[in-house]
């Protein structure tokens, strides 16, 4: 009895978290009348085999409300039609033939951009973004606004049944990162939305403070502590999206086995054990149902099944904050659930052992190089 009592604790521990880790979530706000001066903006675009997705944000981009200086395409050795697509929309086209020993390659293809831009503030954007026609002016507000560096987690725009799978991803990532607490903590940047001025890219010596990360965006955001130069975080909307992984299942776990461990190693304790509790208490819940199925002990039954319908409504008021998410998928969550731990498990194993993961053409190290 005393192990069944202390398994129903932890279940509740977790439900009670909830409010804690999604205690808020601070969206971008909606553009108010006329901006009449606003910093010349550099939109840098990093992109490795993005001639779909780059059409598609440069399309978004040539019919803003709010004007950019220059729109800057950083071609990071591409095998398909990137550069073709960017010199078609008129966007100026950098082109690397190879990175310097220790970096990352898409630090190494911001710090490019960056080099090359002539705005007062950068605007880091990856190509699988996409923008309503006042994105960027909800950008510029925000920035305004907060009087610092912003960047957002777009909102999760989903199209077909292996994508379903991001959604446990999606809200552990804003969880761990603390962007939903009553106090935000902010343990990193986004990386899909970085809006920066040019002085305080300067301050914390650009990407390439970073170069060796392959979660560039969370080292940016330790940068920025680290020399005193505050941020906000901010959820995207449907005016601010992006569809993750588009290119299949492969890539979909391919892509988040690169970043979950190497970004849970930089969560500080606390709330890594805030978010452990959190996901005990959603695998417990199944786990127990089955157990008392089993034993056929009908009391704690129902009250699993009640708490497996409470989590049900939870997890479904929470994904419509970041994605769209079908209710028929959240009905089922223990599946997700199953993905994402064996996606942390095997991340952890490669990062531990040093080993790599292909992405986008590329070996790549699940630790800080790739």
């Amino acid at each position: 009895m005393t192990v069944i009592v202390i398994e129903f604790c932890i279940v509740i521990l977790g439900m009670a978290l909830t409010a804690v880790l999604f205690h808020r979530f601070p969206v971008l706000p909606d553009p108010t009348g006329e901006i009449t001066e606003t910093p010349s903006i550099s939109v840098i675009i990093p992109a490795r085999n993005e001639e779909k997705n780059l059409a598609l944000i440069l399309r978004d981009l040539s019919v803003q409300t709010q004007a950019v200086r220059e729109i800057i395409v950083v071609d990071d050795m591409s095998e398909d039609g990137t550069a073709r697509v960017a010199r078609e929309h008129g966007a100026k086209l950098i082109r690397l033939e190879d990175k310097p020993e220790g970096w990352t390659g898409k630090t190494w293809a911001c710090q490019s951009g960056a080099d090359a831009a002539e705005g007062e503030t950068f605007l880091f954007l990856d190509a699988d973004v996409r923008l309503g026609k006042n994105g960027i002016r909800s950008l510029v507000e925000a920035f305004r606004k907060a009087g610092c560096t912003i960047s957002v987690q777009p909102y999760h725009r989903t199209e077909k049944l292996y994508e379903q799978f991001s959604m446990m991803f999606n809200l552990i990532q804003i969880a761990a990162n603390g962007t939903s607490l009553p106090k935000p903590l902010d343990i990193g940047l986004y990386g899909p939305v970085i809006f920066i001025s040019r002085s305080d890219y300067g301050k914390i010596g650009g990407h390439e403070s970073v170069r060796q990360s392959v979660v560039e965006d969370m080292a940016l955001g330790t940068r920025l502590k680290e020399v005193g130069v505050p941020y906000r975080l901010f959820i995207g909307s449907p005016s601010i999206s992006f569809r993750m992984y588009a290119g299949g299942l492969r890539d979909l776990l391919h892509g988040w086995t690169k970043n979950i461990a190497s970004g849970a190693a930089r969560i500080p304790l606390v709330l890594f054990a805030a978010v452990f509790f959190w996901i005990a208490s959603l695998l417990s819940v199944p786990i127990q149902i089955i157990k008392f199925s089993a034993s056929r002990n009908g009391p704690w039954l129902l009250i699993y099944c009640a708490l497996y319908v409470l989590w049900v409504i939870v997890l479904a008021l929470l994904s419509r904050r970041v994605g769209r998410f079908q209710i028929w998928t959240i009905a089922f969550y223990p599946v997700l659930m199953l993905v994402m731990t064996g996606v942390f498990i095997v991340s952890a194993f490669r990062k531990l052992f040093g080993l790599k993961v292909k992405w986008k053409g590329r070996d790549i190290a699940t630790g800080e190089k790739r």
